[in-house]
């Protein structure tokens, strides 16, 4: 899919952190002091935020907004749409961004939607937000953006308990003046290549389900936790994500000197670096942050911007955003954040 959507802007960005932070250091007496540093090495990442076992990813993203609303000064009766974007929703149902329409106090008339993706997640909340302006029926949207994949995570798996970490975060879509370009794929056929099997209608959870198996790699999960065949989704993100971002760039007639900064999602450092080399740029134009923080899901790319824009400064009037991940889906939005007011991750 491929679109360009005029008179869109992202105002602002803002995100918010739980308090715990695990260096990813102190597991070293659980895994193995040598483990514990390939794994950092190979990664990038030094430690990872996690969220309280009573915190969601909704109570995340409302801080965020709260932040975001007390910063922006706008009325929250000119809210006319939610997109919350999350894996890790408050229930099966009712949809989460309607419970959050009422605890952040906006109009009954907000229209409310869940987007249930992961890694690319960021990109299709941009994408509903972008529609309903330009349909004219919003004139601004907020998209909610979060993860709490720890607690998707079983503490035996070494392999994902030191690569995710949790975040929510809040983006303002307005009208503008001017374009966003958008272009999305999916490939429904490598879905098991990121999944937790159990406990959806497909297969039931049981006792079967809650059984702890440990992999030929000394890892341990059930099928109620996440799984990740992560030499898959490397070849995946190597195949396809920059003739994505070059196709996308094409779609807007931009070249890739004019792209001022590339918003990848911080899935670890290795994995943008591949995408970084295979689209030949370089360095100081592919900011990384993931040491700090891991991989937050859908949340990666709006936390990057709120934490390096807020204090470097990029060329921002030609901007690349690019997820990719679960599903197996992966897309990037092509946009202009010269005039986007950036605000440093919080955490109270």
């Amino acid at each position: 899919m491929k679109a360009t959507i005029p008179n869109i802007k992202i105002s602002a960005i803002t995100s918010y952190l739980p308090k715990s932070k695990l260096d990813l250091s102190s597991l070293s007496e659980i895994y193995g002091e040598k483990e514990v540093a390939n794994i950092i090495k190979a990664t990038g990442i030094e430690s990872v935020r996690i969220a309280s076992s009573d915190q969601t990813s909704s109570d995340l993203c409302f801080e965020a907004a709260q932040h975001l609303f007390e910063m922006e000064q706008i009325e929250k009766d000119k809210i006319g749409g939610l997109v919350f974007v999350s894996q890790t929703t408050d229930y099966i149902l009712p949809s989460t961004s309607i419970i959050l329409q009422d605890r952040l106090g906006l109009s009954k008339e907000t229209v409310c939607i869940d987007i249930h993706y992961g890694c690319s997640g960021y990109i299709y909340g941009l994408f509903q937000a972008a529609l309903w302006i330009n349909s004219g029926a919003c004139a601004n949207v907020l998209v909610l953006s979060g993860d709490t994949s720890s607690k998707m995570i079983n503490l035996k798996d070494r392999s994902l308990r030191m690569v995710f970490g949790d975040c929510g975060t809040a983006t303002l879509v307005t009208k503008g003046y001017t374009s966003m370009g958008f272009s999305i794929n999916s490939d429904g056929s490598g879905y098991d290549r990121l999944i937790i099997p159990a406990g959806g209608f497909r297969l039931h959870s049981s006792e079967a389900t809650k059984k702890i198996i440990i992999d030929e790699d000394n890892n341990g999960r059930t099928q109620e936790d996440m799984y990740m065949d992560g030499m898959a989704i490397l070849n995946f993100v190597i195949t396809n994500v920059h003739k994505n971002v070059n196709d996308l760039i094409a779609q807007m007639k931009w070249n890739n000197e004019e792209v001022g900064l590339y918003a990848l999602h911080q899935a670890n450092k290795f994995m943008v670096d591949c995408v970084r080399k295979k689209l030949k740029v370089v360095t100081e134009k592919v900011p990384m942050n993931v040491t700090n923080y891991g991989n937050t899901g859908p949340a990666t790319i709006p936390l990057l911007l709120s934490d390096v824009c807020s204090y470097t400064q990029y060329n921002l009037e030609k901007v690349i955003l690019s997820g990719f991940g679960v599903g197996l889906s992966w897309g990037s939005v092509a946009c202009n954040l010269h005039n986007t007011h950036f605000y440093e991750p919080i955490n109270k």
